[in-house]
């Protein structure tokens, strides 16, 4: 662990001591690399430790708010960085700043790659100057938060970046229960501070995005205000609707009438009273008016097409009929399909239609395994999290993920990389309102088979 602001001048013979012993000079000079292109104030010219290792060998340590590194670059388009942090209670965020003009942060959410973080708009060509400063600076007696930046560069204007990534958020029905339960706000907020760092395209939800409803409609006031951070930051998303957030669910999650659920859970008005296609930001179609029960959104990323094709929940076969049309229509997007109830804890397609229509094996036979271009399935309602590949009519896979969770203690967020050079699907479970990380469910896919 290094030592704070408070004891700079040990500090700096200390890191001039590693320095020589790297064969470095704290002056920014590598003596068998190239040199740092950092001049640093506050930080010192350190000895890389994350991968890619850069051609200096070294990266800028940044320690405190004080803290900065500086550079020119020649050039245009928007800065990426490279960044490696120390988590402590949080990962660091660095402001980076353009010619005197502050263009944006990101927060760098790796230990040991340094990744690319692209922050702010484009800037036209020439020679900028660029300041790079660390500012959430924390540290208590367990740990100590940093951050250590191997490049900063120019991502040429037009250049096209093939890395991306889009969220899935589990049920959130035990994050609406009381007013004072911060965690679905806590994980939208995280979202869009991550926003440069993931490269986020899109926010789905799986449903059950409240518990049930109440006559103050309480818990969709929760849910309706934990959502304003990624439509505020202009993030496309769409919420699946579960039986929870339909009529056919009463207080407690009980049956609402026993007698009258195969009609009421169609009953979404209060629903749609909340959550709107303008809201959602990127609807193209819906398959009834004034209703976001089945929608497709579509955005452009990594170079191609994307859609979002939202589904009710054990869909009516007129609902599935439109969907294969809309399918139909767009051949060169790249579908995501997100619907409450698909695969069980055990990998398993459900096969109950339960008080809906029809069931996730007909939606499976009859829509998902038919098209060429359906890349992805996302779930909820049932276990904790699980996955499976299958081959569609055409030969495309077909990667389904379960997110669940039910969660009394954190947020978990699936996180989902695509890089559409490499062909190839990252995902992650994370819960940010305590830095949990779910490893157990890490998954990694090659040939994924990207429409171009």
């Amino acid at each position: 662990m290094r030592l704070k602001r408070s004891r700079f001048a040990l500090v700096a013979v200390a890191a001039s001591a590693l320095a020589a012993a790297a064969g470095v000079s704290i002056g920014g000079t590598a003596s068998a690399a190239e040199p740092s292109q950092f001049t640093v104030v506050g930080g010192a010219i350190r000895t890389a430790t994350g991968t890619p290792v850069p051609a200096s060998g070294t990266h800028a340590s940044l320690w405190g708010n004080s803290s900065y590194a500086t550079t020119s670059i020649t050039g245009s388009g928007r800065v990426v960085i490279g960044a490696i942090g120390d988590n402590c209670q949080g990962w660091p965020t660095v402001q980076v700043t353009v010619d005197g003009v502050s263009v944006g942060q990101t927060t760098i959410v790796s230990a040991t790659s340094y990744g690319t973080y692209p922050v702010g708009a484009a800037v036209g060509a020439g020679q900028h100057s660029v300041k790079l400063q660390f500012i959430n600076d924390f540290r208590s007696d367990t740990c100590d938060r940093n951050v250590h930046i191997s490049y900063a560069r120019m991502e040429t204007a037009g250049a096209t970046d093939t890395k991306f990534s889009f969220a899935v958020m589990p049920d959130t029905q035990q994050e609406v229960l009381n007013s004072t339960d911060t965690r679905f706000l806590n994980r939208t907020n995280w979202l869009v501070q991550n926003r440069s760092a993931l490269d986020l395209r899109f926010v789905a939800s799986s449903g059950d995005v409240v518990n049930w409803d109440t006559p103050d409609h309480s818990q969709y006031v929760i849910a309706r205000n934990a959502m304003r951070p990624i439509e505020t930051a202009g993030i496309p998303y769409s919420l699946a609707l579960g039986n929870h957030d339909t009529q056919a669910t009463g207080v407690g999650g009980s049956a609402r009438d026993p007698a009258h659920t195969r009609e009421l859970v169609r009953d979404t008005t209060v629903f749609n009273q909340y959550f709107t296609v303008s809201q959602y930001g990127a609807v193209k179609g819906q398959f009834e008016a004034g209703k976001v029960d089945n929608s497709y959104s579509t955005f452009e990323a990594g170079g191609v097409q994307w859609m979002v094709l939202t589904l009710e929940l054990w869909p009516r076969v007129e609902a599935v009929n439109w969907a294969k049309n809309v399918v139909l229509a767009h051949p060169r997007h790249n579908v995501i399909v997100v619907t409450h109830d698909f695969i069980d804890g055990n990998a398993n397609i459900e096969q109950s239609a339960s008080y809906g229509a029809t069931s996730p094996q007909y939606l499976y036979d009859n829509l998902i395994k038919q098209y060429a271009n359906i890349r992805f399935v996302f779930s909820g309602h049932v276990g904790i999290a699980a996955n499976r590949v299958d081959t569609g009519v055409n030969g495309n896979k077909i990667y389904s993920f379960l997110q669940t969770f039910h969660s009394n203690t954190t947020n978990p967020v699936r996180l989902v990389e695509v890089d559409t050079a490499a062909n190839s699907l990252r995902t992650w479970i994370y819960g940010p309102y305590n830095n949990q990380s779910f490893t157990e469910y890490d998954r990694s896919f090659t040939g994924i088979g990207v429409v171009r």
